[in-house]
């Protein structure tokens, strides 16, 4: 594992979608860029393996401890076997940290874990993403195909929307736009009782990804009130739905799910093939009191396949220190992070 060169950093993105994942968008130098404003350190690495997989490296500094490391939804791998040979090069270029945090996209099932467990990782105590589990809708259909592969009542409400002349549109990421954007996700949180970052927060890294031409933001209006908001974000032939919002208001005329149809048509008319909902239980804890249920009812819709990755998991570089994480220190971050700057550590 070496670190990237000029001309490499240059065309990073163009490595990354070129991985054996496919690219994800939290491996991008956007998104390295943008939690080097959150203190958070990027490196980008490029592996000594044929082909080359690139691997954005974040490094936060833990007082008395060193160095925590950790590779968003990464490295980019399609399966275990190809994942050994990474490890070993995080490891050597690990430095001061104590250990890294690895997500690969690599999906659950014992094997895989055995593998992962192999290679001298721990599972993480706690998933720092939580798209563990996801619903990736296929692009590759043609639209028909593609809406008649919906559930009735998907297909209903999407055509509800049409008859109650619910529009939807790209539009750009200025002032207005991410104010009436963000209103809308504080509104879904008033609901739902979940942690909303700033506002600042959101549009930094909403301008980057628009900016490197990997993120757009959608909304859907009646009669020009704005109902629900969408930013997804793209890389290669695969998206994200990242962030989302809904006014209570007008709830009848079922906006989000004309809103998700229309960025789906966008984003096959743009060469993208899978577009991940990001989010939804694990399929063994599909019950009502889920936290993530009331989105899985909404996302279902769209497919019911649940994709369930092997989530996080850490590589121990100094034991003592990784020890000391676990007992206290990780707990001292969150809080830290929560109480000091009022925001999230990861």
């Amino acid at each position: 594992m070496r670190p990237a060169g000029p001309r490499e950093l240059g065309g990073w993105d163009e490595l990354v979608a070129g991985n054996p994942d496919g690219g994800q968008i939290l491996q991008t130098r956007a998104w390295g860029e943008f939690k080097r404003a959150h203190r958070w350190q990027p490196r980008y690495l490029l592996s000594e393996t044929d082909p080359p997989v690139a691997v954005l490296v974040l490094r936060h500094a833990i007082p008395g401890l060193g160095v925590l490391g950790y590779v968003p939804k990464g490295p980019g791998v399609s399966g275990a076997a190809q994942l050994p040979a990474l490890i070993e090069g995080l490891r050597d270029t690990a430095g001061s940290a104590f250990a890294i945090k690895v997500e690969p996209e690599i999906e659950q099932s014992d094997g895989a874990a055995a593998a992962l467990r192999d290679m001298g990782l721990e599972k993480s105590r706690h998933d720092v993403q939580i798209s563990r589990a996801t619903i990736i809708v296929d692009l590759r259909p043609e639209e028909d195909a593609m809406l008649a592969s919906f559930k009735p009542k998907c297909r209903y409400n999407i055509r509800l929307a049409q008859r109650r002349r619910v529009t939807v549109a790209p539009v750009p990421l200025d002032d207005e736009h991410i104010d009436a954007m963000y209103a809308l996700m504080a509104s879904t949180r008033d609901r739902a009782g979940f942690t909303l970052r700033s506002r600042e927060y959101f549009a930094q890294y909403w301008r980057l990804h628009a900016a490197a031409g990997q993120g757009q933001l959608f909304f859907a209006s009646l009669d020009g009130l704005v109902l629900a908001g969408v930013f997804a974000t793209y890389l290669g032939k695969k998206a994200w739905y990242k962030d989302g919002g809904s006014t209570k208001e007008h709830s009848d005329v079922m906006a989000p799910h004309l809103l998700q149809w229309e960025v789906m048509r966008w984003l096959r008319a743009r060469g993208v093939e899978a577009y991940d909902l990001v989010a939804v239980p694990p399929a063994a804890e599909l019950n009502p009191g889920h936290a993530l249920f009331g989105l899985y009812r909404f996302k279902s819709g769209f497919s019911e396949h649940i994709t369930e990755y092997v989530g996080t998991w850490d590589l121990p570089i100094g034991r003592r220190r990784y020890a000391a994480w676990n007992a206290v220190a990780e707990r001292a971050a969150h809080q830290w992070a929560y109480r000091v700057r009022h925001d999230l550590l990861f």
